[in-house]
Parts: structure tokens; sequence; C-alpha cells
């Protein structure tokens, strides 16, 4: 029957797009970098237990790490960009990572971010982990970590806030985060570790596991999509039996 093989892709159709939306978090692999960007999954002896995006904020040509050498920290050979480059690459705000109510200027950075489609339900979730060196003539209290949505920076850590000791780095330990857009369009994410206050000493931000899940169907579109099967069902016996 024509209406029955017509119900049934219509209902087919339905199912495909209902079991996309129960999927695991798809990853996200395309990006943009600013900075010194590398991926890997150790920083010096200290194993991440999965490959890694690796933000830095090591430059190679002054010593700010001293008493290490000029760039001994630099995960990528390239230099982190000075803030006004890095936002300007970006596309957000000159002030975005300032804290201007505590007197916290971002000088420098790197960025790892993009421009994707998402839909209102979908979820983005990542693990992150914050390091800062320690061995060295100072520790940079004020460096920070953040995430971007848009023109939006929601600060993950501060080296200030870190308690582990880890070699010779502070550590923040592998901390999950997510985030459930509520409208369907285009959004840039991101990811930006900074030297704040000053140059000196190394910041380190690890990401991995980002993935954008979809957004869970609502019940009415469950109990439809059943209610398209239990129909099927009958007009295929019905068929069969005629």
């Amino acid at each position: 029957m024509k209406f029955t093989s017509t119900l049934r892709a219509l209902i087919t159709a339905g199912l495909f797009t209902l079991t996309g939306a129960v999927a695991h978090a798809a990853p996200l692999n395309t990006w943009l970098t600013a900075g010194d960007v590398a991926q890997g999954a150790q920083l010096g002896n200290i194993d991440l237990t999965m490959p890694s995006y690796l933000l830095g904020t090591a430059g190679m040509d002054v010593a700010e790490d001293a008493p290490l050498a000029a760039g001994a920290l630099n995960l990528s050979g390239q230099n982190p960009q000075d803030v006004a480059s890095l936002t300007s690459v970006i596309g957000v705000p000159d002030y975005l990572f300032d804290d201007q109510t505590h007197d916290h200027f971002t000088y420098e950075g790197s960025a790892l971010f993009n421009t994707v489609s998402v839909q209102a339900g979908d979820t983005l979730s990542f693990d992150w982990r914050l390091f800062a060196q320690v061995n060295t003539e100072s520790i940079p209290a004020a460096d920070a970590a953040w995430l971007i949505l848009d023109n939006t920076a929601i600060k993950l850590a501060d080296v200030d806030s870190l308690s582990v000791m880890n070699g010779t780095w502070l550590d923040s330990g592998l901390q999950h985060a997510s985030h459930t857009f509520t409208q369907t369009g285009l959004v840039k994410i991101g990811f930006v570790v900074a030297d704040v206050d000053s140059y000196d000493t190394t910041s380190v931000l690890a990401v991995q596991h980002i993935g954008l899940t979809p957004a869970v169907p609502e019940p009415e579109g469950v109990a439809l999509a059943l209610t398209g099967l239990l129909i099927l069902g009958r007009l295929t016996r019905r068929s069969h039996q005629s």
C-alpha cells in the first residue's frame, strides 16, 4: 500500500532523528589557534591520560621562568600573543579577560576557538586541567583560564585557587564542565589561558574530551514516534492478511 510505505518512510526518518538525539557527545575536532598551542598526552613528566589540547603562556625569547632558560616551557615554538592581538584574532572585546574590579589585567595568552552551529538544548562538555609552574622566582597567582561563549568569558580557575602540587607544577586536577545552550544558531566556543598582571612564569591549560551532545527529545516526541510504530505494525499485519 502506498499509504503504508509513505508512513513507514516518515516514521523511519523520525526514528533516525530520535536516535541521533540520544547519542553520545560528538567530538569537536576542528579548531583555530592563537599563541602557544600544541597537542599531547604529557606535560613534562605529568601523564594527562588522554591526548589533550595544551595552551601555554611561555614565550620563546625571554626567561620568564627564571632560573629556567627562555622557551624552556614553551609548547609549540610559537609565542603567546599580547592581549590586543589575542582578543582581535578571537573576535572578542579587548577587555574581556580583565578583572577591573580587583585591578587584574591580562598581558598575553593563547587560545583554542571556533564558531559552531548548535541547537537549543545541545550540551557542550569537556574536561580541563590548569597548571602553574612553581620552580621559578615567583608564582603567577593571578594567571587564569576561561571558557569563551560568544562574547562572554567564564573563568574556569585562576592559579591562586590551585592547591595540588605535582612535581614542579601547581595542578587543579582533572575537572569536568558542561554548558547547555538555550538558543539555536551559530556560537563562538573557545578556551583561553593568560598571563595576568605580568609576563612572568608559565601557566598551561589542558583541555580534552570536547564534545557536543544533541538535545534529548521531549516526551511528546518519543510518544509520537512510538505511536507511529504501533500504527505501522498494525497496517503491516493487515497488508499481510489481505
